[in-house]
């Protein structure tokens, strides 16, 4: 039984594996264009006058997050910021005039490609939620609370990345520019917005047997308690934990548990979609690939850029998945591909040796990185957490990318606890019911500084380590390939044609 419903999208059905191999190699940005467009009504008087088709600005809502999918611009200032994964030039691939070079060494400016794009994708969705929600577009009300929740996850991320967020009025005319919302104001217009939204009783109140695309109450929870985990990074006032605590519970009340991962790619069944998946809450109908082919060598139909620092393997403190199931499973294949983390000589989908375009054996190099700049085709480890399960060479599903999932949200539990909320189980209980999933030995014993590396291990590659480090106070710090130390990059700048056009925005310090 199919348990979410899976929207394939064209890009999937068009996107051979020989044009993924091309666009790869060429480093192309493949960044969705979406031609959704909302009419809007207008009054006699000329005030606004509502939308004029709610279920698809709605829908329009949903279309525009899916871009988050990308490798581009916002999972680039997600994870390619951080310590988890570094884009690495190979002769002139992925050059890219240091697009991606200067965010891992932190050495980038307000005329960032990335740094705009994520701006602009995620403030122009403010307004048409705004738009959606206003009285004068007489939206449903179970339309109304999606919207107030696809806005807090849209103002979340502006919060978040540049540590203010301009707002625009409805009737606002383009001679007004926008009022900014500081950062404090900010976190509680969002924190209004999604207590509004769960209150309200309009949101789909479905567990793991429910769509994953649906903004519904289990993925609001989520992003409050996200919100809350987070509030002290983002306005420098620490964020309730007790809230985030029975956030979680309420989460798992709805019927959300560990997945067993049971099935033939054991741990990584998490990321199989179509077997009664007990842990995803909400996902991305959007390509997977993304997630998959910017690991992988052009020999194994990938575009062969980014990798995992070697650091984050050894966190395991073991090769063995016997002792570790996220490490991966080597002799599980499928077109000569494993999960996990991809070292060592890899296989054609016929078992034998591949070699690189030079010739050279493709082995994975697990040796330390020591240069973004200059690298052959093997260097790196590489971490892909979407099985492929068909011949085809694509994940499947092809068009489900995981953003939100019940692991998260019990990692996210423990720390409120270690951080001295109350309502929840024991930290250490929770962290051991993570690595026994894993198949790892649970530990005798849990402090609050365990948990950034804790949290890397279950998470790596998965949107969080930016945010991960920043709270735990790391991102400020030196880490393979990045000597820059300077701590007013926790928070990027405003990007200059943005400032250009609002006199109310001001830079942010350092830039």
């Amino acid at each position: 039984m199919i348990r979410k419903k899976m929207i394939s999208k064209k890009i999937v059905q068009y996107l051979g594996i020989a044009s993924a191999l091309v666009l790869g190699q060429a480093c192309t940005d493949l960044e969705p264009e979406f031609g959704d467009s909302t009419e809007i009504q207008s009054g006699g008087d000329g005030a606004f006058g509502g939308v004029g088709n709610t279920a698809n600005a709605l829908g329009a809502l949903y279309d525009n997050i899916e871009n988050m999918g990308d490798q581009a611009n916002e999972y680039a200032l997600m994870e390619v910021s951080a310590d988890g994964i570094a884009v690495l030039t190979r002769g002139v691939d992925w050059s890219d005039n240091g697009i991606w070079r200067t965010l891992h060494a932190h050495t980038w400016d307000a005329q960032h490609g990335y740094v705009r794009g994520a701006w602009n994708n995620r403030n122009s969705q403010v307004l048409a939620a705004t738009q959606l929600i206003d009285p004068a577009s007489s939206a449903p009300p179970a339309t109304v609370a999606q919207a107030q929740v696809l806005r807090a996850f849209n103002m979340f991320w502006i919060l978040d990345w540049y540590g203010k967020v301009p707002f625009r009025g409805v009737n606002d005319g383009v001679d007004v520019n926008p009022e900014v919302l500081e950062a404090q104001a900010a976190f509680d217009f969002i924190l209004n917005d999604l207590n509004t939204a769960i209150s309200s009783g309009n949101l789909s109140g479905h567990g793991p047997d429910g769509d994953i695309f649906n903004a519904g109450e289990a993925m609001a929870l989520m992003l409050r308690a996200k919100l809350q985990l987070n509030a002290e990074a983002f306005t420098g006032t620490a964020g309730d934990m007790n809230s985030v605590i029975a956030d979680v519970n309420a989460i798992e009340a709805l019927g959300y548990s560990l997945d067993p991962g049971t099935g033939p790619n054991g741990y990584f069944d998490i990321w199989d979609l179509d077997a009664g998946n007990t842990e995803v809450i909400f996902g991305l109908d959007t390509f997977t690939g993304n997630r998959v082919f910017n690991m992988l060598h052009p020999n194994q139909t990938g575009w062969n850029g980014f990798v995992t620092l070697t650091e984050n393997f050894q966190l395991f403190g073991t090769d063995d998945p016997a002792e570790d199931a996220r490490v991966g499973v080597p002799s599980d294949q499928v077109n000569g591909v494993t999960v996990g983390y991809l070292r060592g000589q890899q296989l054609d989908s016929d078992g034998s040796s591949l070699t690189d375009r030079q010739n050279n054996p493709l082995v994975y190099e697990v040796a330390p990185l020591q240069s973004l700049e200059v690298n052959n085709e093997r260097t790196g480890v590489r971490v892909i957490k979407y099985p492929q399960r068909n011949a085809d060479g694509f994940p499947a599903p092809s068009n489900a990318a995981v953003f939100f999932r019940y692991g998260d949200a019990v990692l996210m539990r423990a720390e409120a606890t270690l951080r001295g909320g109350t309502g929840g189980p024991d930290a250490l209980a929770d962290i051991n019911a993570i690595r026994t999933r894993a198949n790892a030995a649970p530990l005798g014993s849990v402090a609050l500084g365990d948990m950034l590396d804790i949290r890397m291990r279950e998470l790596n590659a998965e949107n969080w380590r930016r945010q991960d480090q920043i709270r735990f106070g790391t991102f400020a710090e030196t880490w393979s390939l990045k000597n820059v130390t300077e701590d007013f990059r926790k928070k990027f700048p405003i990007p200059a044609d943005a400032l250009a056009t609002n006199p109310n925005l001001t830079q942010n310090e350092g830039y």
